[in-house]
């Protein structure tokens, strides 16, 4: 007599996200269609060994210099290696300019906050896949999180591969603040580009007051040397820029001609 398979349990999803743990790191899916596909530029390589080298690295970089998809590369090598590990992404929700506004957005605060980290969840599921960033961001175990700096107040973030996305757009007290949240067995990585300062507000350049806390400048203010162990930087450069060669025409015009000159 043929034995009944038992149903299937849709509604128990602490099983399905240890059967998605269990499949990522045994080759599952993610040697189909994870970071594996990806070859990051010399530029990213570089990049990426400054991050692993450091506990809190600062990446600065022009437009579509990769920025973001280096930063996350790591966080998701970490985070599969480890089911312990978490990916946290945090940035300030802001819109260009006080010419550009759009209104109050409907709705929870999910749905509000999801258009800002959209890119950011696109590079994770190229990086991973739909259903696993879905599982891990939706799921009762929350590895993956994406926080605005109002909900980082009072916490401590072990375990975790932390990015300050955006940072040129943080307050120097909330950028304070947010590199006080590393816990134990963390990184912090804060991406930006000062040259991105879109907001009229002009205190919102947190990034670069903390650079030049914990670095040595020479007399153009350029990073020379940390003055720190554990604390690395890296710069992209205009060449570095992945986007078409007309974007890289925009970017060197405006360096050489600043907004308003």
């Amino acid at each position: 007599m043929q034995q009944r398979k038992q149903p299937k349990n849709p509604a128990n999803p602490s099983q399905h996200t240890l059967n998605k743990h269990k499949a990522y790191q045994e080759g599952g899916d993610k040697d189909k269609n994870g970071y594996k596909n990806f070859t990051l530029s010399p530029a990213q390589l570089e990049c990426q060994k400054v991050i692993q080298n450091n506990i809190i690295t600062f990446i600065e970089g022009i437009a579509g210099g990769g920025k973001s998809l280096v930063a996350l590369y790591c966080a998701v090598k970490t985070y599969l290696a480890d089911p312990s590990n978490k990916i946290i992404v945090i940035r300030t929700p802001m819109e260009a300019t006080l010419h550009d506004k759009v209104g109050f957005l409907p709705n929870d605060l999910k749905a509000k906050l999801d258009p800002h980290f959209a890119s950011t969840k696109l590079l994770l599921e190229q990086l991973l896949n739909p259903s696993k960033v879905d599982a891990d961001l939706n799921g009762p175990h929350k590895r993956i999180e994406f926080l605005v700096p109002n909900f980082a107040l009072g916490c401590t973030f072990d375990n975790a591969f932390i990015i300050v996305d955006e940072g040129q757009t943080q307050n120097p007290v909330i950028m304070k603040l947010l590199l006080e949240r590393i816990g134990t067995n963390s990184k912090m990585v804060v991406l930006g580009d000062p040259s991105q300062v879109y907001s009229s507000n002009k205190d919102r350049q947190g990034m670069r007051d903390a650079m030049l806390k914990f670095f040595n400048v020479d007399a153009k203010a350029e990073i020379v040397d940390s003055k720190y162990p554990d604390i690395g930087y890296y710069k992209f450069s205009i060449d570095d820029c992945m986007r078409s060669d007309i974007v890289k025409t925009v970017l060197r015009a405006y360096a050489n001609s600043p907004l308003g000159k």
